[in-house]
């Protein structure tokens, strides 16, 4: 009996040590050429739709966009390239309506952290839609799976409790074009995510008025052959991959719109 546990233990402890190294490695391969985590302008504008499709005296839509450094616009030096402006500028298009975007995103942020730093800054009633974009950092520090399940459920409740609006939640993208992570660093942090991404998808099932983004599989696979569709830290998107993000993102927001 006690030659059993001594091999449960090994079985688990062996790959949570190996979780635990690939984690510290991921954070220092990172932080090589990072990109300033102030980019230098508010993560904020209000969008028209293109010309000719402008519903003339429309409401504005109000859109939040909470997560990491991607929300918060690293990887883009002006705001008009930013994933909160693209994904306004794609809804506005296909609804004929202006967008007013507010971005809360925090570079580092995990899931944890939207839910107790970000969700309370959002006013009741202020918004017609909450997107969240996170899971990143979750998954390059090795958030356990068994932790990072419930973490999701939580912080999606907390967000549309919060604010009485429809959520998005944009997954864990793939770490394939994410150069900064040598291989096999990169093709082991993908492995991971892999459980997390699940986790994501699940927990938007299990609470109402949340939509899920697939983002690996709706957006990342576009960036293959496109070397500017990445940033120069070789970690964040550029302005060409946050379109790609957009792309995948706006369709769920305006099919969450009331």
């Amino acid at each position: 009996m006690a030659d059993r546990r001594v091999v449960a233990g090994v079985a688990v402890g062996v790959p949570l040590a190996f979780v635990g190294v690939v984690a510290v490695q991921a954070l220092v391969a990172t932080r090589g050429e990072y990109l300033p985590a102030d980019v230098g302008y508010d993560v904020q504008a209000r969008v028209a739709p293109a010309a000719g499709d402008a519903d003339a005296g429309a409401t504005p839509i109000r859109m939040a966009m909470l997560g990491d450094s991607t929300v918060a616009g690293v990887g883009s030096p002006t705001v008009d390239g930013s994933l909160v402006v693209q994904t306004a500028q794609r809804v506005a298009d296909r609804t004929g309506r202006p967008v007013q975007a507010w971005g809360f995103g925090v570079s580092g942020a995990r899931t944890a952290d939207v839910r107790h730093e970000q969700a309370p800054q959002l006013e009741a009633g202020a918004f017609d839609v909450v997107v969240v974009v996170i899971g990143s950092n979750d998954t390059t520090h090795a958030t356990p799976w068994w932790r990072f399940d419930d973490e999701t459920r939580s912080m999606l409740a907390s967000v549309r409790d919060q604010v009485g609006a429809p959520v998005v939640l944009g997954g864990i993208p793939l770490f394939g074009s994410a150069t900064a992570l040598g291989r096999p660093l990169r093709d082991i942090v993908d492995a991971y995510a892999r459980p997390l991404r699940r986790a994501q998808r699940d927990a938007a099932a299990q609470v109402d008025g949340v939509t899920f983004v697939n983002i690996a599989v709706e957006a990342s696979p576009r960036f293959r052959g496109v070397p500017d569709a990445m940033s120069s830290d070789g970690f964040h998107p550029a302005p060409v991959g946050y379109g790609f993000w957009a792309d995948a993102l706006a369709p769920a927001v305006v099919s969450a719109l009331p």
